[in-house]
């Protein structure tokens, strides 16, 4: 096995010889050019070296031994002109080229050669009536039309097969010069086959002329060696023409893809001729000459050319080395290509030569037949695939979610059974709750370590449908049973707390709640054991401005179902409930996957379009109505309705909002959402107390009367839902969200479990709010008071409200509650990290379960994914 001589440097120079015929890709192997670089030595030395060069063109084959990695000529020129060596060189790179990389077409030099040919009379490979045609000659014609042999018998006429023969014979010869009249005239890298002063037209017949001008004065008697140089330089331009076509990639053709490397020219001009002459030097020492001049300007052949020269008294004194040879194999772009001498005396003995490795091999040895065959196979499944994909939302697809039926639950909780008695009654018993818990905490609480907590809440409402789904008396219940539960185990535990827990009633919907804040400001000014506020049941403008006066003022707030992401107004505050971004990304994620959307008698699917119905005025509904449509993209403009009207009221003038000014108009636009396009459900944010008028008018004068609606909607419906509204509406289907799991599910914590005990031991189990995240919620925000200072007292620090506020904020503070994991972890300060939320069904027999998501309790493996099916999908989690 050859290998390249051991001169200095020359696993150097080998290597970048490698990587110069690689290339770094298939798309920038034609740029930039390479210059061509001569090895001036001994003849033995020159075969040693570019027979190793040309071991590393070649790669074996398990089916056809050695064949080559890419179009290679190695010429070992021993005599003869320019002109043959051209052809020899020509002739090897057919000879040399990759069947797997496709045929190597030379067509601008074989016309050329056949211009050549045709005038010299030998060899003519284009048919004399080519010339003919347009050099006027008399000696050569067309053929005449010959009627003899067989013939076509058309019925009413009969036709010769020899003339149709000529007819399409005629008809290619046309389309073969009108197919290279457009590349001469148009295409880019034809333009150097002419003349660079040429004027005429560019034709065909005017290109045929000119290359014949040009031989005939290269071969002719009073030609110079300027005339050979030049038809020796436009067979040279029409080579690397041709070259620079077969280096384009091609997408389609396999054989295109595989022709990453650059082609290989090795010449060998150190032999001497037959005669003693110079042999082969002058005509190789001529075409490196030429081949640099028309490099500059010429197309990129993509071409590597490495010649071997004798090294005589003419070459260049200041040759250089390999090094530096390498180098400019690696040349930079936009550098002018220039020729490199090196010369290279014979190897000290000893140095070790370098084996030459192939430029690449294939990382899967395929045929392009077979590789088309799979790509055609790839096709056909790809656009079968792309075909299935398209009838997607349309039954019959295979990719089609075949399970159909509608998402509901199983473990439906009732409804009560008797309203109970009157709600001011019940109001008023769950107030005396916390006065006797007081009491409590003030005869048998022990001062040191007896803590108020002030507790902020709503007048209740006027109507009697409002007091039952409103959470004014289950809050105070919760409230209750909390000091109660807090106040059983202090005794017996060192740092057992009491709580007072001292109530400020802030008017309907909140509407004093700045000034109640205020008075709990100077109250707590007077009282440091005043640890915290809690209460805060709606989101509101007028809540958060009173949040920002407890924050500034440096008291610990735990609000309880508030949820709007806009009560976070700073480090002091914090909330039992999820977020409205919570809540709106699980939704989102359940709307996205849940058959909810009634598509028969008993079937149902996925929502592809919601209707988002909004009050931009109310905190809690515009914030939750816009969350859900950054999570949900196909929601449209939001529908807003400020209930009331306007009148007063400055309406948000967004894009994205669709304001109705009457309850009518918001119905005609639901039933046009709905009705416009398939699969839409409404996503309610706005109050209870609107959503009632809103189904009445729906029924009554919109045009979607009767027909299935369904409807999504936040906790204000929840109460409404448990309490026994919406019963006799059979063709609306209602799914609501919870804040805990009702009473009986597998997956309740401990916690969770005594709360519903206690709760149905003082309230029975037939009570209205059993299932009511409110008393829950109520119940965990003055646990979360108790437990920090219960911790405070722990670590033997004043019960105060810095400290208290200290250990909430800790980052490590986890407290296990009745309405789930209340984990207050680093970065997640203000709500509880992955908070419990459940989605119910509503149906006749009362409200179920259909998925839960976030964490209720230690140790409960729950709460991480929710099932439609046979299908399990991934809970949202907080980043």
């Amino acid at each position: 096995m050859p290998e390249f001589p051991g001169w200095d440097h020359s696993g150097e120079f080998t290597e970048a010889y490698r990587k110069a015929v690689r290339g770094r890709s298939r798309l920038s192997k034609r740029g930039p050019k390479h210059p061509p670089v001569v090895l001036r030595t001994g003849p033995e030395e020159a075969q040693q070296a570019l027979e190793a060069l040309e071991l590393g063109l070649q790669r074996s084959s398990r089916a056809r031994g050695i064949v080559p990695c890419t179009p290679y000529a190695h010429v070992d020129w021993r005599g003869g002109s320019r002109t043959e060596l051209i052809a020899r060189i020509a002739e090897q790179l057919r000879e040399n080229a990759p069947d797997e990389a496709g045929r190597l077409r030379l067509p601008a030099y074989d016309l050329l050669r056949d211009v050549a040919d045709h005038e010299a009379g030998t060899d003519a490979q284009l048919a004399d009536r080519v010339f003919a045609r347009h050099r006027g000659r008399t000696t050569a014609v067309l053929p005449t039309r010959d009627t003899t042999g067989p013939t076509l018998n058309a019925g009413f006429m009969t036709v010769p097969l020899r003339s149709l023969w000529s007819l399409a014979e005629r008809l290619h010869l046309r389309l073969w010069e009108l197919g290279w009249e457009w590349r001469l005239a148009r295409r880019r890298r034809f333009r150097l086959l002419w003349p660079e002063n040429y004027r005429g037209k560019r034709t065909y017949a005017a290109a045929l002329e000119e290359f014949r001008r040009t031989w005939e004065a290269a071969v002719g008697t009073g030609g110079d060696a300027r005339d050979a140089d030049r038809w020796d330089g436009l067979l040279l331009t029409a080579l690397m023409t041709d070259l620079y076509a077969h280096a384009r990639q091609g997408l389609l053709h396999p054989g295109r893809r595989r022709r990453r490397p650059r082609h290989a020219l090795l010449l060998n001009g150190t032999r001497p001729g037959p005669g003693g002459g110079d042999g082969g030097s002058t005509a190789v020492t001529g075409f490196v000459r030429l081949y640099a001049e028309l490099q500059r300007h010429g197309p990129n052949a993509a071409t590597v050319v490495v010649a071997a020269l004798p090294d005589t008294h003419d070459a260049a004194p200041d040759a250089g080395t390999l090094e530096e040879a390498a180098r400019r194999l690696d040349p930079p772009k936009g550098a002018i290509p220039t020729p490199y001498e090196v010369r290279l005396p014979r190897p000290e003995p000893g140095s070790r030569s370098v084996a030459v490795l192939p430029v690449w091999t294939p990382w899967v040895r395929l045929r392009p037949g077979r590789e088309l065959a799979l790509e055609t196979g790839a096709l056909a499944v790809a656009l079968w695939l792309a075909g299935q994909l398209a009838w997607i939302p349309y039954l019959g697809s295979p990719f089609t979610d075949t399970y159909t039926r509608c998402l509901t639950g199983s473990d439906y909780v009732g409804r009560p059974a008797s309203p109970g008695p009157k709600m001011p009654t019940q109001y008023a018993d769950a107030l005396d709750m916390i006065a006797e818990q007081n009491r409590v905490a003030e005869t048998q609480g022990r001062p040191e370590r007896t803590v108020t907590i002030a507790h902020v809440r709503a007048s209740m409402a006027a109507n009697e449908a409002e007091r039952r789904s409103g959470g004014a008396v289950p809050e105070l219940r919760g409230l209750a049973l909390a000091q109660r539960s807090l106040h059983r185990l202090a005794p017996a535990n060192d740092n057992g707390i009491w709580v007072r827990i001292k109530t400020y009633d802030a008017g309907v919907q909140f509407a004093n709640a700045r000034e109640v804040a205020a008075k709990i400001v100077r109250e707590a000014k007077k009282d440091q054991h005043l640890v915290g506020v809690t209460g805060f049941t709606e989101s509101r403008k007028e809540t958060v401005e009173a949040l920002r006066v407890l924050n500034s003022a440096r008291i610990p707030i735990v609000s309880s179902t508030a949820t709007a992401k806009a009560m976070e107004v700073g480090r002091y505050y914090h909330g039992a409930a999820p977020n409205n971004k919570r809540e709106a990304r699980v939704v989102a994620e359940f709307v996205r996957r849940a058959n909810t959307v009634r598509t028969g008698s008993d079937s149902c699917a996925p929502a592809e379009g919601v209707a988002v119905v909004t009050d931009p005025t109310d905190v809690y509904s515009d914030e939750l109505g816009k969350e859900f449509a950054r999570n949900f993209r196909s929601t449209g403009s939001r529908i807003g309705y400020i209930p009331g009207g306007n009148s007063g009221v400055v309406v948000p003038n967004e894009s994205d909002l669709d304001m109705k000014f009457s309850m009518s108009e918001v119905a005609e636009a639901v039933c046009g959402r709905v009705a416009g396009k398939r699969n839409t459900l409404v996503y309610w944010t706005s109050r209870v107390r609107e959503f009632d008028n809103f189904l009445e008018t729906y029924q009554s004068l919109s045009k979607c009367a009767n027909r299935d609606l369904t409807v999504v909607g936040g906790n204000e419906l929840t109460n409404a839902a448990l309490s026994g509204g919406f019963v006799g509406k059979s063709w609306l289907r209602l799914y609501h969200t919870a804040h805990m799991l009702p009473a009986g599910h597998p997956d309740r914590s401990a916690t969770a479990k005594a709360f519903h005990d206690a709760y149905t031991e003082e309230f029975t189990g037939s009570d209205l709010w059993l299932n009511d995240g409110h008393a829950a919620l109520a119940h965990d925000a003055v646990q979360v008071l108790a437990q920090a200072t219960s911790q405070a007292n722990a670590a033997g620090v004043e019960l105060t409200r810095p400290n208290v506020q200290q250990i909430v904020n800790s980052g490590s503070f986890d407290l296990e509650g009745a309405s789930g994991r209340l984990r207050f972890a680093a970065g997640s300060l203000q709500r509880p990290l992955d908070k419990l939320l459940t989605v119910l069904h509503h149906g006749e027999d009362g409200s179920a379960p259909v998925l839960m998501c976030g964490d209720p309790g230690k140790n409960i493996d729950a709460g991480k994914e929710w099932r439609q099916g046979g299908t399990t999908y991934d809970c949202p989690r907080d980043e």
